[in-house]
């Protein structure tokens, strides 16, 4: 009698479960696990379809991916309470937020899914996604509400709204990633692909009003959609990013590679467990990738990036080794690459993987983690077929159409007081601040997190749609 396919994979994975348990250091089985799952997942979704039958459906291996998780996520933070942030359009898939002059902040719309997978993106991105003219926005800005007299109390409310861009060229698409600010300058990362290549751009921030100083077009030296984060110098216009993709994995010129020879190579790239993925410099003024460079030493994975208030310091998330790194930035001549001289490593614990980082005005660190990598590969198979289910709705229902929610999925924050952060002492230990449940909220996988000037938090998902703010009762 032959063995059913979800057998066959309950058993691989609990094997590689006593691996894991066995050998920690061997981390490189979790992402190889959970690709094995995604894959399945999608074999077990399209073939159920395609002979007419109900599909098991994700949620089924979301469970399986928390029962083979080789370690016990944090307890969920008691007496929270979170409400989203209203918003006068479809906001989903949140990547980053920075807090912004005037007390607003911006964040950035990814939308991986529909950036990754869908059809559309490999023909024409700026078809796709929308440029900032477009009814699908992608730089939005939070802000307190205006209020009408005798209605004070609500003006702590926030609500999002789509920044004006202005000075923006007609060519080039803008797929915004990863976020920073300095000052009023805006810095951000821009998977233009064939309208543009892989950018970093500047604006000028004035309330919701974004006007584009210019960008940086660095496929040469990276590829495509390989940058993840970036962060300003002080003088606003050089600036540190990260890659997060390896070479050997980077994108197509019209969007990400598919087929089964980029899989196996991302099968093989999860089990080297070497570090490609890099650090890239450019300098002020630059015009071009001549004048960037890539920084030693590279990540495993490198992810969100962060400059510390005194700019002496930059913080990075390498997220497959579930680890913070400090460097020290040493520059010798402002002119030539900067030496990156390790401070401290701080480790996450399994099963939480770091995504961005931010500092706050007063220096403290601030830590986005997403729950089991098994769970969020998962659930990037039912956003597939969401992204796909939207190719047959109109413009004005896609705007509104409700995505899935990754209810067994896990989000947590960490603050790293200014002091650790910057301090010649030891590597600070992480313990989570706050831990939200998708079981509990519908809301996980967290990309980024800040806290707002009244303290309460506010959370983004690269996985979820809206921006979550959560106060303790």
């Amino acid at each position: 009698m032959p063995v059913p396919r979800s057998l066959r994979i309950l058993l691989l994975a609990l094997f590689s479960r006593t691996l894991v348990t066995t050998h920690r250091e061997l981390c490189f089985f979790d992402p190889l696990l959970a690709y094995v799952l995604s894959l399945s997942a999608r074999v077990s979704s399209s073939v159920s379809t395609s002979f007419g039958g109900a599909s098991s459906g994700p949620s089924s291996w979301f469970e399986a991916g928390a029962l083979m998780s080789s370690f016990s996520p944090p307890a969920p933070t008691p007496s929270l309470t979170c409400t989203r942030v209203k918003s006068t359009s479809r906001l989903y898939g949140l990547e980053d937020i920075v807090r912004a002059p005037k007390g607003n902040y911006i964040v950035s719309h990814l939308d991986l899914p529909a950036v990754y997978y869908h059809p559309d993106v490999k023909k024409d991105p700026a078809v796709a996604v929308g440029m900032p003219s477009s009814s699908t926005p992608r730089l939005w800005s939070l802000s307190k509400q205006e209020v009408e007299p005798g209605r004070e109390d609500d003006a702590q409310d926030l609500s999002a709204a789509p920044c004006e861009i202005k000075n923006w060229p007609k060519d080039v698409a803008l797929i915004p990633h990863g976020i920073s600010i300095r000052a009023d300058v805006l810095a951000v990362v821009n998977h233009a692909y064939s309208k543009g290549g892989e950018r970093i751009e500047r604006f000028r921030v004035d309330g919701r009003t974004l006007r584009h100083l210019g960008g940086i077009e660095l496929s040469s030296l990276v590829g495509y959609g390989t940058l993840n984060a970036v962060a300003l110098l002080d003088d606003g216009e050089s600036f540190l990013a990260t890659t997060w993709v390896p070479p050997v994995l980077a994108h197509g010129k019209h969007g990400k590679q598919s087929g089964l020879l980029h899989q196996v190579k991302e099968i093989l790239y999860a089990l080297s467990g070497s570090p490609h993925t890099r650090i890239v410099w450019c300098r002020a003024g630059a015009k071009s990738a001549d004048s960037c460079r890539l920084l030693d030493p590279p990540c495993r994975l490198c992810n969100g990036i962060a400059l510390s208030k005194s700019g002496r310091r930059i913080f990075v998330a390498d997220s497959l080794r579930r680890t913070i790194v400090a460097f020290d930035v040493k520059f010798a001549d402002p002119a030539e690459p900067p030496k990156l001289e390790r401070a401290w490593t701080a480790s996450l614990r399994r099963p939480l993987y770091p995504d961005n980082v931010r500092v706050d005005d007063k220096g403290d660190l601030y830590i986005a983690a997403c729950g089991p990598v098994t769970q969020f590969l998962v659930h990037q198979s039912e956003l597939r077929a969401w992204t796909d289910k939207l190719m047959h709705l109109s413009p004005a229902e896609r705007l509104h159409a409700k995505p899935p929610s990754p209810s067994h999925d896990i989000g947590a924050a960490f603050v790293i007081p200014a002091d650790q952060a910057e301090g010649e002492g030891p590597a600070p230990s992480l313990t989570p601040s706050i831990v939200l449940s998708g079981d509990e909220i519908g809301f996980g996988s967290f990309s980024s997190a800040i806290r707002a000037d009244d303290g309460s938090w506010l959370f983004g998902s690269f996985a979820d749609a809206g921006v979550l703010r959560c106060s303790a009762q």
